[in-house]
């Protein structure tokens, strides 16, 4: 594996499973210094414990830290306990929900319960990371996940399309307002990645053979692939790219 991360500390939201443990993981391969990772619980599936103690088995210092990412305050929290490490380098703003009910009629409660995770989340984050980042005089960099789905919608994603649709503006704007500071500002936009969430999310697990079947590649993606694309936004490889969204989708929404 390279070292595009070397010296470079991450941290990473909602990486107790799925893509953000994979994206916690592949940080420690591609180099890192140090990776915090966080969650709003210690162990949902995988585990935020367990994938601290994955990162320390290859040799990288790590830490979990519990986070509710709607919730300003433990975002500040967050980026704080980067100090052990000498502060936070790349952040990767990961965390998201989605609804189990999500047509038109998604109802008020459901609709402003996602948004203050996938939307407040994202912006605290990249405020508490960015204001840190200034104050050492750090060039980092913050990375938010969107989805294809915030880039096309779907009638049966309402509310989470509406959220990743934000956070690709999100990150246009940041990019604008924080590229003086020569802090870069990314989205990354998962296409069908082979995660528990797309095998069991209602409507969207029934439409993964779809997607398989659609995608110019002719196969989901994999959960190591979005943290080698998070990766390179996180490394002076991509020093001159800000303001962007990458799609991560096998070509499938090149083609539909």
């Amino acid at each position: 594996m390279s070292d595009i991360l070397k010296d470079k500390v991450v941290v990473v939201t909602g990486a107790s499973s799925g893509i953000g443990r994979a994206i916690a993981i592949r940080a420690a391969e591609h180099g890192a210094k140090a990776v915090i990772v966080s969650d709003i619980s210690e162990t949902p599936r995988e585990g935020g414990i367990p994938t601290a103690d994955e990162i320390e088995s290859r040799g990288v210092s790590a830490k979990f830290v519990r986070a509710d990412v709607s919730k300003r305050a433990d975002n500040d929290a967050l980026i704080a306990a980067s100090e052990e490490f000498g502060g936070v380098d790349v952040m990767v703003a990961n965390a998201g929900i989605t609804l189990r009910n999500d047509g038109a009629d998604v109802s008020e409660e459901d609709f402003h319960r996602l948004l203050s995770v996938n939307l407040d989340g994202p912006l605290f984050g990249a405020q508490a990371a960015a204001a840190q980042m200034k104050s050492k005089g750090k060039r980092g960099s913050i990375v938010l996940m969107a989805s294809m789905g915030g880039v096309a919608g779907a009638g049966i994603t309402v509310a989470y399309s509406t959220s990743k649709g934000g956070v690709v503006l999100m990150a246009k704007s940041l990019a604008d307002a924080l590229g003086p500071h020569e802090i870069r500002v990314n989205a990354v936009a998962p296409g069908a990645i082979d995660t528990e969430l797309l095998r069991t999310s209602p409507g969207i697990a029934e439409a993964s053979e779809g997607f398989r079947k659609r995608t110019p590649l002719r196969r989901l993606g994999q959960p190591s692939e979005i943290g080698d694309a998070v990766a390179y936004l996180g490394s002076d490889l991509s020093s001159y790219v800000t303001g962007t969204v990458q799609l991560v989708d096998g070509g499938l929404l090149a083609v539909i």
